[in-house]
């Protein structure tokens, strides 16, 4: 999933939005939120549109729908046939699909099909999960926490806590995976159990001109034509346990697959969505908004934004290199597309002053009684001193990190750091993979390291990161930083750096690693004294993150609580990448004034894009179909065309990517995978005027299956006829 800034006026338009619909009964507005399973049966969908018994949809006695879903990756995806087929996102396998492509063997371009069982393919780097059960542990986790008088261990506490209760699970059953999400801060921990499939293979992969079309252009745009999905399989060994991929494994036989309705939707249909959204801050307060709308969201954005630029310049005459670094490009621009988004939308809604002004009542209701005022009365100083002090650290742990992610040179300096550091302690008290059992294992992912090298480009990544940091308040009077922020030239400064250090022979930094007499202390080496440095910075910086973590777990759960009893009502735990529901309607909407987007789009809007060159690049078998009006029976009786994609009022998040989209009875019409550019403000707050989710028509995917893959007997496994 994924220029011009909308003026102030939009906040007022907002409020005026009128929608195009007919006379007939228009279903209410639903309910904000990513519903965890354990509130399903609190929402009455029976009455908001759901024709099936909520017990078909959630039954943790039983099997229901739920079972149908997987956590793919860092995507949803869902059965839709008894031999483990899934269907998900195109994005959501590009990876794996780059990493299976050569120049010669372009899956990624000209797209995948297994004709057969054997033919299917490892998906690289996918394994799949299915939540198998959950249960709530918060007193066995806080209980660690309120045993600890030192503020500042109370974070770590709980921390071991969790790490001991997923130990203990996982103990009992060694095909289960468990984790233990925090569902409020501070407050409620929720056990979640998962059963592993560790065989993912690619069954139908659609060409890159289908399963991406409109590139950036139009990622987090409505409208779409993109037709973003993707057919994988999931293996197990014979026995049924999870298995690394062999030719013995077998095809997982899910204990629910769902019903494919090749008839789809139509406008106001009611729909739910179930999935795995990511992480979401709508109950978070307004100096936690305040700190990623001027520090993380702007910093990202703009770091990304001159990666990507400098990766696709550097791949314009180097085929090989624009396929391999790809899937980079793609996930750098997703972000960079929907931060910018987030900062837009926080600016035009006035996020951060609506988030003050709720809390300056929240105060009056506090100091309305004193009872209230003795226990919550100083809560929002509270927070303040707890935001003071994370603005006053802004980004340095972002320069730090993106440091490491980014520059392979400074990688190795900071492991080097990081080694001859743990080789002081007694072997037993070193990092796992610092123990002289792993030394060969080390060794390996050293050169592993020196693979991902970029002579040409990453002397000038590591001049952008290092030089905006040396300019940063927070940053610019911290060593390394300040010398550099002299630096008469810095280019020369870099080249000097690279060239002369030990990291630049990869024989020799490996043998100074080892050299038992080579210490931090006599080593002269400037790249590995930065290193140095920034590792003790680093050291300083999660420390004070300690503290605040586990201040904030006391502070936001009284903050939470004090909310509660203002607005008497309970709130829906942000999202966390747990199973969650959510629902709506297909529903149109007006972004700006005089703007109406209807709810669905076809191919016909498809071909007119293609004329446009670039990003929308067509697969040209498309064009000669439609020309013929070859839409088969996957036609939409109202408009005459086949629908591509379709927009609906649900709430979702980056996570949701595959999710499967579900009609009232429960049967699959289409396949999340995107926001509108104005529902990227999601992850801090939901409005039904400008929120709209989007996701490929099933009648598309079916269509696209038969007509230019050629594999019916895909749609054959689905049950369609």
């Amino acid at each position: 999933m994924k220029r011009n800034l909308m003026s102030q006026k939009i906040l007022r338009l907002f409020l005026l939005i009128v929608f195009v619909t007919s006379t007939a009964f228009i279903p209410p507005k639903p309910d904000e939120g990513m519903f965890p399973l354990s509130d399903i049966r609190k929402l009455n969908l029976n009455e908001k549109g759901l024709k099936i018994p909520i017990d078909e949809l959630y039954n943790p006695d039983g099997t229901s729908l739920v079972d149908a879903l997987v956590l793919l990756g860092g995507c949803t995806g869902s059965f839709v046939s008894e031999d483990g087929l899934i269907i998900t996102n195109h994005h959501c396998v590009f990876g794996s699909v780059q990493r299976a492509s050569t120049l010669e063997n372009n899956y990624l371009e000209n797209g995948f099909v297994a004709n057969t069982r054997e033919q299917e393919i490892p998906a690289e780097g996918i394994t799949a999960r299915i939540t198998v059960s959950y249960e709530d542990v918060s007193q066995e986790v806080l209980s660690a926490a309120e045993s600890v008088d030192d503020i500042s261990k109370r974070s770590k506490a709980i921390a071991d806590k969790i790490s001991e209760i997923v130990r203990r699970e996982e103990a009992k059953d060694s095909s289960i995976k468990t984790e233990v999400s925090e569902m409020f801060v501070g407050e409620q921990y929720v056990l979640f159990r998962y059963k592993m499939i560790n065989d993912i293979r690619l069954v139908y992969v659609p060409p890159r001109t289908i399963g991406e079309f409109g590139g950036e252009s139009d990622n987090w745009v409505w409208p779409r034509h993109t037709g973003d999905f993707s057919f994988v399989r999931a293996y197990v060994a014979p026995d049924g346990s999870p298995a690394k991929y062999s030719k013995e494994n077998v095809p997982f036989k899910p204990k629910k697959f769902l019903k494919v309705n090749p008839n789809g939707i139509d406008e106001e249909d009611f729909v739910f969505v179930l999935g795995y959204p990511g992480r979401t801050f709508k109950n978070m307060p307004a100096r936690f908004v305040e700190y990623h709308f001027k520090y993380q969201l702007p910093y990202v954005q703009n770091l990304f934004a001159w990666l990507i630029n400098l990766y696709t310049k550097r791949g314009e005459n180097d085929p090989e290199f624009a396929l391999n670094i790809s899937s980079t490009i793609k996930g750098l621009a997703n972000t960079e597309k929907n931060y910018r988004g987030k900062i837009q939308g926080i600016r035009n809604l006035d996020l951060i002053n609506k988030k003050l002004e709720e809390e300056k009542k929240l105060l009056e209701f506090i100091n309305s009684n004193s009872d209230l005022k003795q226990k919550y009365g100083t809560i929002l100083d509270e927070i303040n001193n707890l935001y003071d002090d994370v603005f006053e650290s802004g980004r340095r742990m972002f320069v730090l990190n993106f440091l490491r992610n980014f520059v392979t040179y400074y990688r190795l300096a900071d492991l080097f750091v990081d080694y001859k550091t743990e080789m002081k302690k007694a072997e037993s008290e070193r990092k796992q993979r610092y123990k002289t059992e792993n030394k060969d294992k080390l060794i390996s992912e050293i050169e592993d390291i020196y693979k991902e090298y970029k002579p040409d480009l990453e002397p000038q990544i590591f001049l952008k990161i290092y030089g905006d940091a040396s300019g940063f308040d927070e940053l610019k009077n911290i060593e390394p930083f300040a010398t550099f922020r002299n630096v008469s030239n810095k280019n020369e400064f870099v080249q000097n750096l690279y060239s002369k250090s030990i990291v630049a022979g990869k024989e020799k930094f490996i043998e100074k690693l080892f050299d038992d007499e080579f210490t931090l202390e006599k080593c002269k080496d400037e790249l590995i004294s930065i290193a140095s440095k920034l590792y003790q910075l680093r050291d300083e910086e999660q420390k004070k993150q300690q503290i605040r973590d586990s201040k904030s777990n006391i502070v936001i759960a009284k903050f939470n609580e004090a909310k509660r009893l203002w607005l008497k009502k309970d709130f829906i735990p942000d999202a966390n990448r747990t199973l969650r529901l959510t629902y709506g309607y297909v529903r149109g909407y007006s972004p700006r004034d005089v703007v109406y987007y209807s709810p669905v789009s076809t191919l016909k809007g498809m071909i007119e894009k293609s004329y446009n060159g670039e990003d929308y690049r067509i697969y040209e078998k498309i064009k000669e179909l439609y020309a013929k009006k070859d839409f088969g029976k996957f036609v939409h009786p109202k408009l005459n065309d086949v629908p591509v994609a379709f927009i609906y009022n649900t709430d979702t998040s980056g996570g949701n990517s595959g999710s499967p989209i579900l009609d009232a009875y429960g049967r699959l019409v289409g396949v999340n995978y995107d926001r509108a550019f104005e529902a990227t403000i999601n992850d801090y707050a939901w409005s039904e005027s400008y929120s709209r989710s989007i996701g490929v028509d099933i009648r598309f995917v079916l269509w696209v299956v038969q007509k230019i893959g050629n594999a019916d007997f895909l749609l054959e496994e689905m049950n369609i006829n």
